[in-house]
């Protein structure tokens, strides 16, 4: 049996996309294996949004091509962000490569299969969501069309592309029935999906379809653009009741000079609007956000109004990064990069340290609440699951909660997890 080993790094897509190729190759007799030593195939899922992951691709194929000159009939494959669209000065840069395609062009991949495999099944195994656990991801929307200057996305993965309505609810339809609880739609641009398709489906019309498929308890999605959610997906998420009460909406700074060298395309007092009539429609809703400090040009009272804004909009997550040129963006070729890496460190840690304080007391205030947890894994002898807001809970229990809904009472908190213990089925009758 030949086998195969997976290297992925970088976002739920790249994970996404990285399940679905293996359950391609384990659909054509492949064996994953747990290091690359020995095996017939290394498959690499990349990422080039921050510098530091671009360090590890360079790095992997570095020890890949080692491995290589002892093994010549492994076959290396790489994908991604890190694949251009034309790999010319790639393949010049990396020979002992067999394959580069980009991301989510999976027939790239499959026809040079299909070339080097002497025996193949008569039919191509499909795509799909891996199904490993309670949970999926799904992708429905690839590409971004917003050019943010410090992005590297739209280069490397294209313009947005929806996939089909009914082919997503068919593919989520067989997820459910192979035991699938929860999805989450994936796409770099989540709230533009559809305006590419006929007739101009949008998300709200793909969460409509979806809340209705039989054995699907939950639905969430990444990530929203603050450009693009509007009235009509605000009401979707009240009143559909397999929509979770959480969102990611990436701010990227608190400041409008800074949103606009960024092409963001809104202002703060626009942005603080939204997160009002999300939390006004949707109560309890759970608001996660990406931040970058030091983007060039960036002044100490910018980067202040920055904290300000974490500061007064208490989010539930605060994901920061230290901006980092991307080659080919608008930022790199136009916006000279001259903030000291000492300095961006500094603003990190500052945010890290505001955000740390507020998870805190937003978990805290959960402490004593019983709490609906969708069980996905049990880890170091614990159970752990998400509550519908995404908050990771672990409790100790001696049955198998694989993929269960239970209710469960928080018994102490911290700024990233809940400990809880479970409620009984009389003690949960009582509670409702």
């Amino acid at each position: 049996m030949p086998t195969y080993y997976l290297w992925n790094i970088g976002c739920q897509m790249n994970k996404s996309e990285s399940e679905r190729l293996g359950g391609y190759l384990e659909a054509e007799g492949y064996r994953l294996v747990e290091t690359p030593r020995g095996a017939d195939l290394v498959l690499m899922n990349t990422c080039v949004v921050r510098g530091s992951a671009e360090e590890r691709v360079v790095g992997e194929l570095g020890y890949l091509a080692g491995l290589k000159k002892r093994s010549p009939r492994m076959s290396i494959v790489v994908t991604g962000c890190f694949v251009e669209s034309k790999p010319g000065a790639l393949k010049e840069r990396f020979p002992h490569v067999d394959l580069w395609f980009p991301a989510g062009k999976y027939e790239e991949f499959t026809s040079w299969m299909k070339a080097k495999t002497l025996h193949w099944s008569s039919a191509d195994p499909l795509l799909t969501a891996a199904a490993n656990g309670p949970t999926a991801f799904v992708p429905v929307i690839q590409g971004c069309d917003y050019f943010c200057t410090y992005c590297i996305v739209p280069y490397r993965r294209g313009r947005e592309h929806s996939r089909p309505v009914d082919e997503v609810v068919c593919e989520v339809e067989g997820l459910s029935r192979r035991g699938i609880k929860e999805i989450t739609l994936l796409g770099q641009n989540i709230n533009s999906y559809g305006h590419d398709l006929p007739g101009r489906p949008d998300l709200a019309d793909l969460l409509a379809e979806l809340n209705d498929v039989p054995g699907l308890v939950r639905i969430r999605f990444l990530t929203s653009h603050p450009r693009d959610v509007d009235g009509r997906f605000i009401d979707a998420m009240a009143r559909l009741g397999k929509v979770c009460e959480c969102i990611s909406l990436p701010a990227q700074s608190g400041d409008d000079r800074v949103l606009q060298a960024m092409r963001r395309g809104y202002t703060i007092a626009q942005y603080r609007d939204l997160v009002q009539e999300l939390r006004q429609h949707v109560p309890g809703i759970a608001i996660s956000t990406d931040i970058i400090v030091g983007f060039p040009g960036e002044t100490e009272a910018e980067f202040q109004h920055t904290v300000d804004l974490v500061r007064d909009l208490r989010f539930d997550t605060v994901h920061i990064a230290a901006y980092s040129p991307r080659p080919g963006t608008i930022a790199s070729r136009t916006l000279p990069d001259t903030t000291p890496i000492e300095e961006k460190k500094r603003r990190v840690g500052i945010i890290e340290q505001l955000q740390e304080s507020i998870a805190s007391e937003i978990s805290l205030g959960l402490q004593g609440r019983r709490i609906e947890v969708l069980v996905e894994r049990k880890t170091k002898g614990k159970w752990e699951g998400r509550t519908r807001t995404d908050k990771l809970v672990f409790f100790s229990d001696n049955a198998d909660h694989t993929g269960e809904l239970v209710d469960v009472e928080i018994t102490s908190t911290s700024p990233w997890s809940l400990q809880a213990t479970l409620l009984s089925r009389s003690e949960k009758a009582l509670a409702t």
